[in-house]
């Protein structure tokens, strides 16, 4: 018995390792991102990758619109409207453009630090 719990205990630590949150680096689910700003405003893409909306530096890059990425359908955004069309940008892909009733905003993918 000792043995089979000698051997789980680094496989344990190693998958516990896998999933950043607040002050770890990587990507941050929908759940950690709520977590930490429970009104924190997102878009969540199909293949999981949340965006935030609200840094400033984001506005302060001169950016342009690249490939469509996806257009906002029903849960998929807290504060976007249904059909908003989002566009990858060009310079820094890590940046989302958000365009609809003649109104852009920018949205950044939610990484620990």
């Amino acid at each position: 018995m000792k043995g089979i719990f000698k051997m789980m205990l680094p496989v344990i630590s190693l998958l516990s390792a896998c999933s950043p949150g607040a002050g770890e680096g990587g990507l941050l689910n929908l759940r950690q991102v709520l977590t930490m700003n429970p009104d924190a405003e997102y878009v969540e893409l199909e293949n999981g990758d949340v965006y935030t909306h609200g840094a400033e530096w984001v506005y302060e890059k001169s950016l342009t619109k690249g490939a469509k990425v996806a257009e906002v359908e029903k849960g998929m955004a807290s504060d976007l409207p249904v059909g908003t069309i989002l566009y990858e940008s060009k310079e820094i892909p890590a940046i989302l453009i958000a365009e609809y009733d003649g109104k852009t905003k920018r949205y950044h993918l939610a990484m620990g630090e």
